[in-house]
This record gives C-alpha cells, structure tokens and sequence, in this order.
C-alpha cells in the first residue's frame, strides 16, 4: 500500500466522526447492505461472530438481528466507535482493539465480517493471518474493500490544481487475493464493481469524507488551509466528469472477497512464515 497512515491518525480521526458518521455514510451502507446480501450464498448459521472495523456498529446489530442466537462481536480501533456503539445496544459485545492483535482465542469466530475497513490497514498479509487465527476451521471470512480506482475524479481534480497528495490510495484487489492465500486460507476469491454517488457539488463530497473520518489521512499530505480559490478550481476541474443529469460522479471500486479457515491451521505458520 502506498498510503503513509498511522494508526493513531486513523483512530482519532474516526473517534471524531462517531456521532455524524452515520449521516453522511452513504456508500458504506450500500457496500454493507450488498455485504450482509452476500452471506445468504452461504447458508450459514454461525454462533461466535466478529465484525472487525464495527466502526457505529451499524452493521453489528444487524448481524446480530440475522442470527439472533449467535454471540456477535464488533471490534474497531477508535475508541469513539466503540463508546458509541456502547450506547446504541448491549445485544452485542464491543472491544477497542487493534486488528492485527485481536483479544481472542484461536479457533473461536464461525464467521468474521469486515465492511471498508481492511482499506486502512497497511500490514495486509498479517492481518488475514491474525484472521486465520482466530477463525475456526471452515469458517467463513467476508470482507468489502476499496481499490486504487477509488474517488479517481476527485484524485485527478486535486492533481490538476497541485501537486500534494490530497487523496488516500489503496491496493489493487490482486494484492488482497495474494495476501490470503500466503496466510494459508482456503479459496480466497476476490471480485470488484464500481458504485457511483452523484453529487451536486464537488465540496458536499469532501464535507462527507471529513464527515465520516475518511478523508486523505496520508502523512504526504498538505496540512495547510485550503481557500476558496483553490476550491473554485477543483469545482471546475471536477465538471469534467459530470453526468448527464448535472451530477458530479464519485466512483468507488469496491472490492469484495472471501476465504474459509483450513481444517488445521499450519503449526506456528504465522510466527515464522512457515507452513509446516
């Protein structure tokens, strides 16, 4: 990943967005909504379930409404998130944890869930380790990401204007497909669409990108203070992509995937990146 994004940055920046994340989040709804779609392919009705990124736990409670019984899970990094999906239900369990040291034992999710999140997380080959640890065998991992095709109007407005980096970059879909097979998962399948948001002006999607915490966190970015001159040319830059009905597009490359955990997970595999 070429994003240069600290965990801290990215916990805080979330933290801040818990109370009007909701609000603005409209393409991470429909990437969940197909997400959750997603799982009646499977057929499943599992009894431990993980949602790493919970993020409101927007997605979390409705897990836990479609297997009722089953004892869910929600684990984000920010610890805003966590406290406000605390106040939204006790139905489920939430843990302010690092995804790549999750507080669980080995083999105990049927099913770990994951929407936009995986995104963020540069270590990408750990994590679907750690995932594998804690996944019993054949149980299921279902994931959303994005991919470098991602906000690409936006990116190339910015680069138009100047020459700072001003929107986050993310790995190609392969790279993900790889990134499972080499922690040992079981048929890893990835596959991508675009979704498109149509927007009247080019400024009410960057207020919804700050809105939900995710706008360009990258350490390369330029801290300073954006003007209204420099706004006024993105707004025009950006008309060159807009559509037939006077909408500006913001096109998303949502990357879907999943992978089952083996019978027997290799012997220390994740300790030595060996597979015995």
């Amino acid at each position: 990943m070429t994003n240069q994004i600290s965990k801290e940055s990215i916990a805080e920046s979330f933290s801040q967005a818990a109370k009007k994340y909701d609000e603005s989040a409209f393409f991470q709804k429909i990437a969940g909504n197909r997400l959750m779609e997603r799982l009646d392919y499977f057929k499943l009705q599992p009894k431990t379930i993980l949602d790493v990124g919970c993020g409101t736990g927007y997605f979390t409670r409705q897990l836990k409404q479609k297997y009722f019984d089953a004892e869910v899970i929600g684990i984000d990094l920010a610890n805003g998130m966590i406290d406000f999906c605390l106040g939204q239900s006790n139905s489920e369990q939430y843990i302010c944890a690092d995804a790549l040291q999750l507080p669980l034992a080995d083999n105990s999710q049927e099913l770990v869930f994951s929407n936009l999140t995986f995104q963020w997380i540069s270590e990408i080959e750990l994590l679907f380790k750690e995932l594998h640890r804690v996944l019993k065998p054949n149980g299921l991992l279902l994931f959303t990401s994005l991919g470098p095709d991602t906000l690409f109007e936006l990116k190339q407005s910015w680069q138009a204007v100047d020459s700072h980096k001003h929107v986050n970059d993310f790995l190609d879909m392969h790279d993900l497909g790889d990134a499972m097979l080499s922690a040992a998962l079981l048929d890893p399948v990835v596959d991508n669409e675009p979704v498109v948001i149509g927007y009247n002006k080019a400024i009410e999607l960057m207020r919804d990108l700050k809105n939900i915490g995710a706008h360009n966190l990258d350490q390369q970015r330029n801290s300073g203070l954006t003007g209204p001159g420099v706004l006024r040319k993105i707004e025009q830059e950006y008309r060159r992509f807009q559509l037939g009905n006077g909408e500006l597009p913001a096109t998303y490359e949502l990357v879907y995937g999943h992978a089952f955990a083996r019978e027997q997970i290799p012997l220390k595999y994740h300790e030595y990146g060996v597979e015995l």
